[in-house]
């Protein structure tokens, strides 16, 4: 089986929960419950029945409580390295993009300075311990205001890195619309960062899809699946060759079904996707589990169709990604 590639990942959402454990012991981090007991206890958007039999705490909330325990470089070396590794374990992961939120950080009191270097170094100990490559996004934190949103690019910018090759646009979709954002990566785009964003995911509408492609200047799009609200739109990303990067799995357990009807729509309209696990640890799911469910959701489309277009839709330059094409593929 090939090697696989994985364009939208959270590192938070990778974190083991031991580890998770052993961070929050070691940063003071008060958890509601054990890691291991807390993690099956996510669910952001529980039915009635499933009320009875909680608590269940939102996939956000977690995040944060992941976050609030990443407070040194050593902290992002490990869980950058352990993503890589267990992605290597699951499912034969030869290169991802991982997405990091460093204004959470920065609230807690970590320097990006401090991020981005621990996340140099796990990367570098995954290439040379795993084989395993990587780069990372700087994902814009959209309940955060306009401004803080746009230092936090400049942040970016002023610490050049290797590693760090893009922005994105994460969190929970009602909070932030995408045009509040446009200085931020319209400067990001000035200074050449590569540009992505969730959008299409929960809001009930296809235009916060065309604002992040027309707005934003977004190179991709993660998720998406509200597209299929216009087909107008379906048609021109079709005629683009817009990538989408999708996942079937998620915390609301209700969009599940829903999910695999939009990503097999929005292939039915000519759309190009990439399979992704977005957030392995706590769902949980592997990216070898979603190819797999890929495979009935739009059986028309081989495996080969969507790890060419994850090649071609990775922030890699065209020497790196022409080097991946050839060890996905064996070129």
């Amino acid at each position: 089986m090939p090697s696989l590639i994985d364009l939208h990942i959270h590192l938070p959402g990778t974190v083991r929960a031991a580890t998770l454990q052993e961070l929050a012991d070691k940063n003071s981090v008060a958890l509601p419950l054990p890691a291991a007991d807390l993690y099956p206890r996510i669910n952001s958007d529980p039915t009635e029945a499933e009320r009875s039999h909680g608590p269940w705490f939102p996939l956000l909330r977690v995040y944060e409580l992941i976050s609030d325990s990443l407070q040194t470089r050593e902290d992002f070396a490990r869980v950058v390295f352990e993503a890589l590794e267990d992605g290597q374990r699951d499912s034969d992961l030869c290169y991802a993009e991982l997405a990091f939120s460093p204004s959470v950080h920065m609230q807690n009191g970590v320097a990006y300075g401090e991020m981005a270097a621990g996340i140099a170094d796990g990367l570098s100990r995954a290439r040379s311990e795993l084989g395993v490559d990587g780069r990372a996004i700087a994902a814009v934190n959209r309940e955060d205001t306009a401004a803080v949103a746009e230092q936090m690019v400049q942040t970016v910018i002023d610490n050049p890195s290797d590693d760090i090759v893009g922005i994105g646009l994460d969190f929970y979709e009602l909070a932030g619309f995408p045009e509040k954002f446009a200085a931020a990566f319209q400067l990001a785009g000035r200074h050449g960062l590569h540009r992505t964003a969730h959008a299409g995911e929960h809001a009930p509408t296809a235009a916060t899809v065309a604002t992040a492609l027309d707005v934003l200047g977004c190179d991709r799009i993660d998720h998406g699946y509200q597209i299929l609200r216009d087909p107008q739109l379906v048609e021109r990303c079709a005629e683009q060759g817009t990538i989408f990067n999708i996942a079937f799995t998620t915390s609301r357990r209700a969009l599940l079904q829903w999910r695999r009807e939009s990503v097999a729509g929005m292939v039915a309209g000519g759309l190009h996707v990439t399979v992704n696990s977005d957030d392995p640890s706590l769902f949980p799911t592997t990216l070898r589990r979603e190819m797999k469910i890929a495979a009935e959701v739009i059986p028309d489309k081989d495996q080969s169709w969507l790890l060419n277009n994850s090649v071609n839709a990775t922030f890699l330059d065209a020497e790196d990604k022409s080097e991946l094409r050839a060890r996905v593929f064996g070129d």
